[in-house]
């Protein structure tokens, strides 16, 4: 599209005026098209409102109004020149848009970044579709947070224009944010790895290139005496004094949040400096080879890293989980057959076979999780670097794929880096442990001990007076796809603590949206006090109800903590000194007290899903809806979270894949698989 583009506008700016006449049957063409094409009406009304202030625009300055208004002579030409210039540019936007009701903007990407052009170029090219679908995503996640703290995003002008502010700072910030990852995640995946197009080299010519730049004698990593410095002479970041991972061998790495794991793999996978900044001391050698002047991209055979948020360990470039897995492979120029077993192999080893023709964006955490990690496989690369990669799936799927991966790595002599928080349900596959603590890495830590929460948590009531119901519940995201669930029902009572729990992919986050009333239900209702809950004022709706999403991240619009917890008592009947008061109770309550200045997204993930729960907790709610509310803490975090749970009076219902949060805590679970809501009663001891 973009080359046509280019081409469009090279000939119409090349046109003299006695080319006219082709120029304006170019652009009658293109407008009866898009009249006469079905599916392009829908195309017409925008275009009509772009191009007849932009005719109006070019006859007033280029047919020479302006001039005459100024006393200058206006030339007889300019406007027969103005309305040539503006059937050229018709032109180039009607048939624009033709092409893009022809061709699907996922076969023009795929197009270009097979094509001749160098993988810079096509990128660059096809960058304004992958951008346009990305902040599409962005706006509507944004928007849901809006709608859930009481913004009235479809309200009159003046509530919509004092949205924006809300809009734009999230996703400006959110998108600059995510590029040196986005970036990362290119690299991981090989794209541009030869000089020139990668599709014109052929397998023999790989293998070669990677010869040379990496052995393959053992050991497959070997680290010494590395540290990470923020800058040149600041304080250590990370340390590690020696460390040696032969073909197939795992290394457990346990630590809190903030205990560095994230700077570990950065360092191990050649994202420092580059990435992620820093400055990098000591020896990094993967297969005998010293990464540090390699980097990512130049390691994308051999070292992959999959980060923690999937949708950022994502390409980016594609538009189904098939193309997304074969995506890096393809970019290492290997023959068609072996990306093909390739895919196959990690797809079946991550039991997501079933997702090949789904879009990436569409799926659910877990799913993405999975989609993550089977992209990495298929690079089969020698060492795999996984940063909390199972947080978001479903724990009875864990010990299942972790049981494949160490087959796989055995055969493959692929050597696996674990960072976890909570490595317990990994140390049987883990042939070396060690922990981070304050940044440095201490190995053969058999004796380090976590703190571990046990026991029930005291509250929760049943048998009150129904709060929240739903019957007969029936949704699907588009009418052609099969329904999420058909026909489901449930009540929440007053105080009650309710767990949804259920495999990935089965609905979950999707009920939880329903319930809040951030989307609408196909059939059936859903009710809170009576009221039908997507017809609630959107400011009644969030005084009784509060959402906490699964990526807290996004739902953060301000630029410090304080003014981000403030937000949620902007229509509260409140004098400064009371808003102030909750404030700093609802700070202390989180855990984020003197951290009322600093930037919400300068923090850990486990602070950060804190501003969202301190958010929550300076109102007084009836109903707390919690979307893996624990994912991001370690175990001093969740103590903090907890305390502050139990002195909740309203009723929650949370959706977890931990069953030790869950068996703690919710004497009542809805157990949510293929499209059938049950519920079960837990005895509380």
């Amino acid at each position: 599209m973009a080359f046509f583009l280019f081409w469009s506008l090279w000939v119409g700016s090349s046109m003299a005026l006695p080319a006219f006449p082709f120029v304006a049957v170019m652009a009658c063409l293109s407008s009866c098209s898009l009249l006469l094409w079905p599916r392009a009406r829908h195309r017409l009304i925008s275009l009509v409102y772009l191009m007849v202030p932009l005719a109006l625009g070019f006859w007033l300055i280029h047919g020479g109004f302006f001039a005459r208004l100024v006393g200058s002579e206006a030339v007889g030409s300019r406007p027969l020149w103005a309305m040539g210039l503006w059937l050229r540019i018709l032109s180039v936007v009607s048939v624009s848009q033709l092409l893009l009701e022809s061709f699907p903007p996922r076969r023009i990407v795929k197009a270009l970044l097979n094509g001749p052009a160098p993988d810079g170029i096509a990128y660059l090219m096809a960058s304004p579709l992958l951008l346009a679908e990305q902040i599409k995503v962005r706006i509507g996640e944004i928007r849901e947070a809006q709608l859930a703290r009481g913004v009235r995003v479809k309200g009159s002008m003046r509530e919509r224009f004092s949205s924006l502010s809300a809009l734009v700072f999230p996703l400006v910030l959110g998108l600059l944010n995510d590029l040196p990852v986005r970036s990362a995640a290119l690299d991981m995946k090989g794209f541009g790895l030869f000089s020139g197009s990668s599709k014109k080299k052929n397998e023999e010519e790989f293998l070669k290139s990677s010869e040379d730049s990496l052995t393959e004698d053992p050991p497959v990593l070997s680290v010494d005496r590395l540290v990470l410095r923020s800058s040149k002479n600041g304080e250590p970041v990370l340390e590690v004094p020696e460390l040696t991972l032969f073909p197939g061998e795992w290394l457990l790495v346990e630590g809190g949040n903030g205990s560095g794991k994230s700077s570990l793999a950065a360092a191990l996978s050649g994202a420092v400096p580059e990435h992620r900044g820093g400055y990098l001391e000591g020896t990094v050698s993967v297969t005998g080879k010293d990464i540090r002047p390699l980097g990512c991209l130049r390691l994308s055979d051999k070292v992959q890293w999959v980060q923690q948020i999937p949708g950022l360990s994502m390409s980016g470039c594609c538009y189904s989980v098939w193309d997304e897995i074969s995506f890096g492979p393809g970019n290492l120029s290997i023959s068609p057959e072996k990306i093909e077993l390739r895919v196959e192999r990690a797809m079946d080893l991550l039991g997501i076979s079933h997702l090949r023709d789904r879009n990436p964006i569409e799926l659910s955490g877990g799913e993405a999780q999975k989609t993550a990690l089977a992209s990495s496989v298929a690079m089969s690369p020698r060492l795999l670097i996984l940063d909390e990669a199972f947080s978001r799936i479903a724990s009875a799927d864990v010990p299942v794929i972790a049981a494949g991966l160490k087959e796989w790595s055995r055969e493959s002599g692929c050597s696996v880096v674990l960072l976890e928080r909570d490595g317990e349900p990994f140390k049987e596959f883990c042939d070396q442990k060690g922990f981070l603590e304050g940044g440095s890495l201490v190995l053969d830590a058999g004796d380090h001990v976590r703190p571990r929460l046990d026991g029930a948590v005291q509250g929760g009531v049943s048998g009150g007076r129904s709060l929240l119901e739903f019957r007969d519940l029936g949704f699907s995201w588009r009418p052609e796809e099969p329904s999420v669930f058909d026909s489901i029902g449930g009540v929440v009572r007053e105080g009650e603590r309710i767990a949804l729990v259920g495999p990935n992919g089965a609905g979950k986050s999707t009920l939880m949206r329903l319930c809040s009333g951030l989307i609408s239900p196909d059939s059936g209702s859903i009710e809170l006090d009576g009221l039908d809950v997507g017809s609630m004022d959107p400011e009644l709706r969030a005084s009784r109800v509060g959402f906490l999403f699964q990526d807290a991240e996004r739902q953060i619009f301000h630029s410090t903590v304080a003014e981000e917890v403030l937000f949620s008592l902007r229509k509260e009947d409140l004098s400064r000194s009371e808003k102030e008061a909750r404030l700093e109770r609802a700070l202390a309550d989180t855990g984020l007290s003197g951290m009322e200045k600093k930037h919400p997204l300068d923090l850990n993930s486990a602070e950060r899903r804190m501003v969202a729960v301190a958010s929550l907790a300076v109102k007084d709610l009836d109903m707390l809806l919690l979307d893996e509310p624990t994912r991001d803490f370690d175990s001093q975090w969740m103590i903090i979270f907890e305390n502050w749970l139990e002195r909740q009076r309203g009723a929650v219902l949370a959706v977890s894949h931990d069953p030790d949060f869950v068996s703690r805590f919710f004497p009542t679970v809805w157990i949510l698989k293929n499209g059938i809501l049950t519920s079960r009663r837990i005895e509380m001891s």
